[in-house]
C-alpha cells in the first residue's frame, strides 16, 4: 500500500484503530499480573475484546451507508478573526464568574482545604449539574486557546490553557487534567508538520505527566497507602517512579472490575439502559426520569478502593452481554459521525472522541455530560464559520 493509501486508510479508520489499540495494550497489561489484585480470567478478558470490537467496527462501517461522500482533510486557519478572540473572552469571563460563584457556594475550593486541614474533600466542591457544565466549557475553552496559540503563535491563550490545567490541579481533578492534556496533544499531533518528531516529544510528555500523576496521587491519598491498596506483585520493578504502579493500576482495575461483573449474570434486563443513557442527564433531572434503584449501580467491585469499571459495565448491568454489543454498535456510529463532520470544528470534535475512545478504558465519557457537551460548547462557539465554508 502506498504512502497515500496508508495516510487515507489512518484518516478514515483511526477511531476503530484507537479503541482496537487501547483496548489491546490494557488487555496485555492486566495478563502481566502485576498485581495481586488482577485474578479475573485472560479469556474472558479477550472475550470482551471480541464482542466490543467487532460491533464497534460494524456499526462505524454501518454509519458510511448514507454517506455520498467523506472529507478526509482537517481544515486549519491561518489566522484567527478579532470578532472570535472576543467571543472566546466572553466565553471564559463567563466561566471565570460563575467558577467565582462555586467558590463561594462551597466555601473554598479543594487544595485550600488539603493545606488548611478541612474536613471537606473534592467532591463537595461545585453546585451540582452546573459544575458539570462549567467543567465542559472549560474543557471546550482550553483546547480552543491551544488552537488560537497554535495559529497566531499569541502566547496568552497558551497561558490560558495552562492556567486551566493549574486550576484543576488546585481542584484536585486528575480526571479534567487528563482529559484536557489529551485534546491538546491530539489538536497538537492533527496541526503538526512533523508528526514522527512530535510524537517523541509527546512520548516525553507522557512520561512526565506520568510523574506528576504520581505525585499528585501522592500528595491527596497517601503513596504508603496507596501501595498497600495496589498489592504489586514481587514483579513489580520497584525502582520506578510511584506514578507507575498508579498507571498501571488505574489502567488494568477497570477491566478486572469489568471481568468480574461477568462472574454475575444478568437476570433482569432493563431495554432502555438506565444505567448507560442516566449519565448524560444533569443530576438534578436524572432522578425524575430513571428510577434511582434501577441505575445507582455501577456493577460489582473488586474492592471500594478501584472504583471505576470502563464504559462497558453499564450496558452489561443493563443488559449482560448483549448490552455491550448493542452499546459498542452504537458508539461505533457515533464515532463516525463525529470524525466525518463539517467544519472547523472538526479538529475539535476529533480531539473529543479520540479522548473519549482513549478513557473509555476508565469511564463511559460517551454518556458524561462534563465530556459530550463540549461537542455543543464547541459547536456553538464556531457557528459563524459556516458561512465562509468552514
Amino acid at each position: 500500500m502506498s504512502n497515500l493509501g496508508i495516510n487515507s486508510f489512518f484518516k478514515i479508520f483511526n477511531p476503530v484503530i484507537i479503541f482496537a489499540a487501547i483496548w489491546l495494550f490494557v488487555i496485555v497489561l492486566f495478563s502481566m499480573r502485576l498485581s495481586a489484585l488482577l485474578e479475573e480470567s485472560i479469556d474472558s478478558a479477550w472475550f470482551f475484546y471480541l464482542i466490543s470490537l467487532t460491533p464497534f467496527l460494524a456499526g462505524y462501517l454501518f454509519a458510511f451507508l448514507p454517506r455520498k461522500s467523506i472529507a478526509l482533510d482537517v481544515p486549519v486557519l491561518t489566522e484567527i478573526s478579532e470578532t472570535y478572540y472576543k467571543r472566546f473572552f466572553i466565553y471564559f469571563y463567563f466561566w471565570l464568574a460563575l467558577t467565582v460563584v462555586e467558590i463561594i457556594y462551597s466555601g473554598g475550593f479543594p487544595f485550600l482545604w488539603l493545606i488548611t486541614g478541612s474536613d471537606k474533600i473534592y467532591f463537595d466542591y461545585g453546585i451540582p449539574t452546573i459544575h458539570g457544565l462549567l467543567n465542559a466549557l472549560e474543557l471546550a475553552l482550553g483546547i480552543i486557546a491551544f488552537y488560537f496559540y497554535k495559529v497566531d503563535k499569541k502566547k496568552m491563550f497558551l497561558m490560558i490553557t495552562i492556567f486551566f490545567v493549574i486550576w484543576n490541579i488546585l481542584l484536585v481533578t486528575r480526571q479534567v487534567i487528563i482529559v484536557l492534556l489529551i485534546e491538546i496533544a491530539v489538536v497538537y499531533f492533527l496541526m503538526s508538520d512533523n508528526k514522527l518528531k512530535l510524537v517523541r516529544k509527546l512520548a516525553i510528555y507522557v512520561i512526565l505527566g506520568v510523574i506528576g500523576f504520581g505525585i499528585l496521587g501522592d500528595f491527596r491519598s497517601g503513596g504508603e497507602a496507596f501501595v498497600k491498596l495496589a498489592s504489586p506483585t514481587e514483579n513489580w520493578p520497584t525502582w520506578l517512579p510511584s506514578g507507575f504502579l498508579w498507571v498501571y493500576i488505574y489502567v488494568t482495575t477497570p477491566l478486572n472490575n469489568l471481568l468480574f461483573n461477568f462472574t454475575f449474570p444478568i437476570a433482569d434486563p432493563h431495554i432502555y439502559f438506565p444505567n448507560t443513557l442516566s449519565l448524560l442527564l444533569p443530576s438534578v433531572i436524572r432522578n425524575l426520569v430513571f428510577d434511582p434503584s434501577v441505575y445507582a449501580t455501577g456493577g460489582n467491585l473488586v474492592t471500594e478502593a478501584f472504583n471505576v469499571s470502563s464504559a462497558f459495565t453499564s450496558p452489561y448491568t443493563d443488559m449482560g452481554y448483549w448490552g455491550i454489543v448493542i452499546f459498542s454498535f452504537a458508539t461505533g456510529v457515533f464515532s463516525n459521525v463525529i470524525w466525518f463532520v463539517k467544519g472547523i470544528k472538526k479538529i475539535f470534535f476529533h480531539a473529543i472522541i479520540i479522548q473519549i475512545i482513549v478513557l473509555s478504558i476508565f469511564y463511559n465519557m460517551y454518556m458524561y455530560l462534563p465530556v459530550v457537551f463540549q461537542f455543543v460548547w464547541v459547536s456553538i462557539y464556531f457557528s459563524r464559520f459556516k458561512k465562509s465554508g468552514l
